[in-house]
């Protein structure tokens, strides 16, 4: 198994936060836990980590009792030699609430968080009450992708090598301009966040990891007819100028998913929860704090 930096003990963003460790068949997973009250899990995305829900804790913990993992093979979880399927991701989640002794949650998730997300409750829907896509990936995701960077990755996923020294080899301006192509306001790209980013990045084991979740990224195709069947309230929230998954995905997911609504959050980009944290916690709680019977779609998109 890979090893990975040291684990904080504590976020300079929120100190307070409990910090653990749950066990699981491929190995460790990190996690942050906070609140008190119905159990929300939070999702992020494709190379992403704990810090990128930051802006969720105060707001959604006031609430609810949440539960904040870094994915196999991201952030401070651990990296084992495995092939980072969809299915993967899945049973991750299902031994992560075992472990945690949750029977059922709400599920957030972003980009590829929201795909774990929609896919988990299609697999086992018993577990899931509602969910939260936000700027989600779609079923047939390689070809929704409008990012030319993220366009040429998924090109090359196939070739030996290549995708692994495209992760392995990046430097901090490289990371900068990640980061640039999924947040809007470019100003909020400090140098503290390009740092967080890409200290994370070099974590041995990083690039095999990412460079296996896309290769595999056709197989959440899989799924694409099992969609219209799924029964669980849900809003999508989509960021107005989303570069990696336009406004477009957004509706046509909307429109796979009968118990949905469609919520777009104006001056935001791929990571909306991040960079309009207001406007986007508003959603969500307004959507979690409604009656079930009430949480069915009939709300036009903003």
């Amino acid at each position: 198994m890979a090893n990975v930096r040291v684990r904080p003990t504590a976020f300079d963003w929120n100190p307070a936060l409990e910090l653990h460790l749950a066990g699981i068949d491929g190995g460790k997973i990190f996690y942050a836990v906070a609140g008190e009250g119905a159990p929300v899990l939070l999702l992020h995305g494709f190379g992403g980590e704990i810090w990128m829900w930051e802006r969720q804790v105060a707001a959604l913990s006031k609430r609810y009792r949440l539960y904040i993992p870094d994915l196999l093979g991201y952030g401070y979880s651990d990296r084992p030699k495995v092939d980072y399927t969809p299915s993967l991701f899945i049973d991750t989640i299902r031994q992560f609430m075992d472990q945690l002794g949750v029977s059922r949650a709400s599920l957030i998730g972003n980009s590829m968080g929201a795909g774990i997300a929609w896919a988990f409750a299609l697999t086992h829907p018993e577990r899931v009450d509602k969910l939260v896509l936000i700027d989600g990936i779609p079923p047939q995701v390689v070809p929704a992708v409008r990012n030319r960077f993220l366009r040429w990755f998924l090109a090359i996923r196939h070739v030996p090598l290549l995708p692994y020294l495209a992760i392995a080899l990046r430097t901090r301006r490289m990371v900068q301009a990640e980061l640039m192509e999924a947040i809007y306001d470019d100003r909020l790209v400090t140098d503290m966040v390009v740092e967080r980013q890409y200290e994370i990045s070099r974590v041995e084991g990083t690039a095999r990891v990412m460079a296996s979740t896309v290769r595999y990224a056709d197989e959440v195709a899989r799924y694409a007819d099992a969609l219209e069947t799924l029964r669980k309230p849900t809003r999508i929230i989509w960021g107005e100028h989303d570069e990696l998954f336009p406004v477009a995905v957004g509706s046509q997911l909307h429109a796979s998913i009968r118990d949905s609504e469609l919520v777009v959050i104006k001056g935001s980009g791929h990571m909306p929860m991040w960079e309009k944290p207001d406007e986007t916690n508003q959603a969500i709680l307004e959507f979690l704090g409604r009656p079930p019977e009430q949480s069915r779609a009939g709300i036009p998109p903003r």
